[in-house]
C-alpha cells in the first residue's frame, strides 16, 4: 500500500521503518503459514516451562494469591522453573491467574529518605495491641531496617516502661556487636529517660519519628500489618500460649521463608547472614542456563522445520 501510495521502491520505504530486507522477506515467506507451523525466537518459553507454571500457580490457595514477583522467585530458588519476572507475568495473565492486584509503592516525597546502608544500621521498635478472650495484651518487637529481619520480640501482659526497657536491653545484649539506630514512635515507653539512659550506655543513636511523619518508622508500622494479616486476623489465638504458638510460628516463617518486596523478594535471614548477592546471582546464573536451554531447544525445532519445508 506504501509503495502504491509513494511511488517509492521497497529498499527506502523499508529503510525508513529501519527492517532489514531479510526480515521482510522472512515476513513474507510465514504470512499464509499457519500459527503453529510460524518461526518463533530463539528465546521462546518452551511449553513445559508454561505448563509448569501453571501446575505450581494452581497447585495451592498459597500460591494462588501471591503477587507475581515474589511468585516468580519462588519458583527460581526452588529449582522448578526459571524464567523473569515479565515472563512470568504474561503467562499468569493470558491466563487470569495474576491473584492480587499490585500497588506501587509510596511518592519519593513522603517517603523516609535515610536509608540504612547495612546490617544493624536502623532498627525500628513499637508496640502493638491484642485483644484475647477479652483481656488486652502487647507485641514489642525490634525489626532490622536494612534486612526486614525480626531481631527479637516478646509478648507483654502490659505496656509499661520499665516492660520495654527490659526488652530493648534484651535485645541490645543478644547483639552485642551493634551499635544502631533506634528509631521509635513518641510514645511514653520510649521517650523515658531511663529508655535514652539504655540506649546512650549501649552506644546506640535516638531517633524518635517526626511529627506527623509516619513514614520515619514506616517499616515498623508495615510489619504490624504484616503480623495481624498473615497471622492473628487468620488463626485468631483466644489464649495467651496459643498467640505465643501463632506469633513464634509467623515470625519463623516470616525470617528464613517468606519473600520480601522491599529487599528485592530475598528472604529476610539471607540478607541480614549477608548471602543476599550470592542468592541473586544464582538466580542470575539459572536465568542465563535455561534461557540458553530455552534457544538451543528453538534452535533445533527450527532445524526440523526447514527440513520438513
Amino acid at each position: 500500500m506504501v509503495r502504491r501510495r509513494t511511488g517509492w521502491s521497497l529498499n527506502k520505504i523499508l529503510g525508513l521503518f529501519e527492517i532489514s530486507s531479510s526480515q521482510y522477506h522472512r515476513w513474507q515467506r510465514e504470512r499464509y503459514l499457519p500459527s503453529d507451523k510460524l518461526l518463533k525466537p530463539y528465546t521462546q518459553l518452551l511449553p513445559e516451562e508454561v505448563d509448569s507454571v501453571l501446575y505450581y500457580r494452581k497447585l495451592n490457595e498459597h500460591n494462588r494469591m501471591m503477587g507475581y514477583r515474589k511468585f516468580t522467585w519462588k519458583l527460581v530458588d526452588e529449582n522448578l522453573v526459571y524464567l523473569s519476572e515479565s515472563s512470568v507475568y504474561r503467562i499468569l495473565k493470558r491466563h487470569k491467574l495474576l491473584g492480587r492486584v499490585f500497588k506501587e509503592s509510596l511518592d519519593s516525597d513522603t517517603e523516609y529518605n535515610k536509608k540504612p546502608q547495612y546490617v544493624h544500621h536502623h532498627w525500628h521498635t513499637d508496640l502493638m495491641y491484642l485483644r484475647l478472650c477479652g483481656s488486652h495484651y502487647y507485641i514489642v518487637f525490634m525489626l532490622d531496617g536494612y534486612s526486614r529481619y525480626l531481631l527479637n520480640y516478646k509478648l507483654l501482659t502490659d505496656m509499661t516502661k520499665q516492660s520495654v526497657e527490659l526488652f530493648t536491653q534484651e535485645t541490645i545484649d543478644k547483639y552485642p556487636e551493634a551499635s544502631p539506630m533506634i528509631i521509635h514512635d513518641n510514645g511514653v515507653q520510649f521517650i523515658s529517660r531511663d529508655f535514652k539512659e539504655i540506649l546512650y550506655e549501649n552506644d546506640c543513636i535516638d531517633i524518635p519519628t517526626k511529627v506527623r511523619h509516619p513514614e520515619t518508622n514506616g517499616k515498623a508500622e508495615r510489619f504490624v500489618r504484616t503480623m495481624r494479616d498473615e497471622s492473628l486476623r487468620v488463626n485468631s489465638p483466644q489464649y495467651y500460649s496459643e498467640a505465643q504458638r501463632v506469633i513464634d510460628k509467623f515470625v519463623e516463617e516470616y525470617n528464613n521463608r517468606r519473600y520480601h518486596a522491599a529487599i528485592g523478594y530475598l528472604k529476610p535471614v539471607d540478607v541480614f547472614m549477608g548471602i543476599g548477592e550470592e542468592v541473586i546471582a544464582e538466580r542470575k546464573a539459572k536465568l542465563k542456563k535455561a534461557r540458553e536451554k530455552r534457544i538451543a531447544v528453538n534452535k533445533e525445532k527450527r532445524r526440523e522445520f526447514a527440513g520438513v519445508c
